[in-house]
C-alpha cells in the first residue's frame, strides 16, 4: 500500500551468522542498549504498530507523502539555511531514538554543541586568554552525514542489519523528501536533515573520531581543540601560536580523510590585537559578548521602551518578548553581571506590554 517496504527479514541464520548475533548482542550490553532484531520489537518498543513502522521506512516513489515540512530560514553570517522538520508520527519516533538509544552514548570530549552539561559557554571557557585563535568550519555539515554513515553507526554501538536500516531511515531524508525526486531510500542522497531532534547527537556520534584523531594532533602541537557542531575552535599561546601552518594543514588532511569537506571562507586566524570570537562569545579577557552586539540589543530595547512593541524586531523571531527575553538570557548565562542589567530591563517590558502579545 505504502510502496517498496525498506525492511527484509531473514528466515533463518547458519552457525556463523548465530555467532554473530550473538557478538552484537554482547556489544549492545557494553553500550548500555537494549536489543531489538526485528520490525514488530522495534515497533513494539516505540508504542506504534508495524505497519505504522513500514509507513516511516518506506520509499514513495511519485508519492505525494512526506514526512517532513521543509522551509528556509536566514543565516547569522547571510544565506539561506534548508530546516526539514520532520511530522509528528516520525518526530515521535527520532525522539525515541534519541531517549533510547543515542543519549546513553558517550561523545568526545572536544564536542560541546548539544550534550548535557556542555554549551558554548564550555566551548569558549578554555579559549580565554590566548594568544591566538583558530576558527575552522565544516561544509554542508549534515549533508556529509549520509545514510550509510548512520546505518554504520548503528551497527558498529550492535545492531542488527534490520534495526541498524529502520534507524538511519527515521532519522534521514532524501532529494525526493526534499526535491520530489524519485530515488531509492537507502541512496547516498539520503542525510541528516536539520530539525530533527536526533540530527546533532547522531551528528557527535558520528564525530568522534574526527573529534578523537584532530583533539591528539592538536595537543602535540601545543593547541586546545574544541568543537560546537561545525565549528572547530583551536587556540595556543608562546611558541606553539608559530605552529598555525602546520597546525591547519593536518586538521585538513583529518577533516577530508573523515568525509567532511572545510569551509575555506570560514576559515579565520585571531591575535589578541583584534576581538577573538568562539561561536559568538568574546574571548580575548574573559567571556564576554561583543560590544557591537550588546549596543545594538540595548537600542532595541530603548525604542521598545519610547515607542512599544509593534514593528520592533530582533533576530530571527517573529515573537518580539520571546526574542528579547531569549538574548537577555544568553548574556546572563556569558556575563551574569551585564545580563542581570538586560533581564531586569526585559522583565519591565514585559510587565508593560506583554497584555499586547
Amino acid at each position: 500500500m505504502y510502496g517498496t517496504n525498506l525492511i527484509t527479514i531473514p528466515l533463518a541464520m547458519d552457525g556463523n551468522s548465530e555467532r554473530l548475533e550473538t557478538d552484537k548482542s554482547v556489544v549492545l550490553r557494553s553500550h548500555g542498549l537494549a536489543e531489538y532484531n526485528t520490525v514488530t520489537e522495534i515497533a513494539c518498543a516505540m508504542g506504534i504498530t508495524p505497519g505504522q513502522l513500514r509507513f516511516l521506512t518506506s520509499s514513495f516513489s511519485g508519492s505525494q507523502v512526506k514526512h517532513y515540512v521543509h522551509f528556509q530560514i536566514s543565516k547569522k553570517t547571510g544565506g539561506e539555511r534548508l530546516i526539514s522538520a520532520p511530522k509528528p508520527n516520525l518526530k515521535a519516533a527520532q525522539k525515541w531514538i534519541l531517549q533510547n538509544i543515542l543519549e546513553k552514548l558517550e561523545v568526545h570530549n572536544s564536542a560541546h554543541g548539544f550534550c548535557k552539561n556542555r554549551s558554548i559557554v564550555t566551548n569558549a571557557q578554555p579559549h580565554v586568554g590566548n594568544d591566538v585563535i583558530v576558527n575552522i568550519d565544516l561544509q554542508n555539515f549534515f549533508e556529509a552525514i549520509t545514510y550509510k554513515r548512520v546505518k554504520e553507526l548503528f551497527s558498529g554501538f550492535g545492531y542488527s542489519e534490520t534495526a541498524a536500516k529502520i534507524f538511519a531511515v527515521i532519522c534521514t531524508t532524501s532529494e525526493i523528501e526534499i526535491h520530489g525526486q524519485a530515488n531509492d531510500i537507502t541512496s547516498g542522497n539520503r542525510h541528516l536533515p536539520q530539525g530533527s531532534p536526533a540530527s546533532p547527537a547522531i551528528s557527535n556520534l558520528i564525530c568522534y573520531h574526527l573529534d578523537s584523531r584532530i583533539a591528539a594532533m592538536a595537543e602535540n602541537l601545543g593547541f586546545c581543540y574544541t568543537r560546537y557542531a561545525d565549528d572547530l575552535t583551536f587556540s595556543a599561546s608562546g611558541q606553539a601560536s608559530h605552529k598555525i601552518y602546520n597546525l591547519i594543514k593536518n586538521v585538513k588532511l583529518i577533516i577530508n580523510s573523515e568525509g567532511f569537506t572545510v569551509n575555506f571562507h570560514k576559515t579565520n586566524i585571531l591575535s589578541k590585537s583584534v576581538q577573538q570570537e568562539v561561536t559568538g562569545v568574546v574571548v580575548n579577557t574573559k567571556l564576554n559578548i561583543s560590544k557591537k552586539t550588546l549596543k545594538a540589543f540595548r537600542a532595541t530595547l530603548y525604542q521598545i521602551e519610547q515607542e512599544g512593541l509593534s514593528g520592533k524586531h530582533w533576530g530571527n523571531s517573529t515573537n518580539i518578548i520571546a526574542a528579547i527575553t531569549g538574548f537577555a538570557n544568553y548574556v546572563a548565562m556569558i556575563n551574569p553581571d551585564k545580563g542581570a542589567e538586560l533581564r531586569s530591563r526585559v522583565e519591565r517590558i514585559k510587565q508593560k506590554y506583554e497584555c499586547q502579545e
